[in-house]
């Protein structure tokens, strides 16, 4: 595998689980992953191997990180998420329809694409639910 490559929405899921509990004071251990996920530990351990190999986690000692690539790439997909769901709201989508169409597309839009919608809502501060939007470059 090579960095940046495509991720499908599970591995989505997984980076977003992890660069959430990214500050905690412990690192996440598959066994926290799978509970957090309400998947399986081998499907979880599945995961990860495909984010490791794609250089978005590191594994030590039995715990799960995000690398600096897979730290970015959360980033990425968390501004995604708010600047796509902010757009959907002012368009008239309901907050959980707004939400739940971001969640399927944040990982698959051009971050090229979400920079000009972020500058044709007037770069907003913070996202329908309050949450800040900070630019990840």
């Amino acid at each position: 595998m090579y960095k940046n490559s495509p991720i499908t929405k599970k591995e989505r899921d997984c980076l977003v689980t992890l660069g959430k509990n990214r500050n905690s004071e412990f690192p996440f251990r598959l066994i926290d992953l799978s509970r957090d996920m309400d998947i399986k530990p081998p499907t979880a351990l599945n995961l990860i191997m495909r984010l490791e190999n794609k250089f978005y986690v590191l594994r030590e000692k039995g715990m799960i990180k995000l690398s600096e690539t897979g730290t970015k790439k959360f980033m990425e997909i968390e501004e995604t998420h708010r600047v796509f769901e902010t757009l959907m709201v002012k368009y008239g989508l309901s907050l959980d329809t707004a939400c739940a169409l971001s969640e399927n597309l944040d990982f698959l839009l051009k971050h090229e694409d979400i920079d000009r919608m972020f500058d044709l809502l007037g770069k907003p501060k913070k996202c329908p639910h309050g949450v800040d939007i900070v630019q990840s470059h």
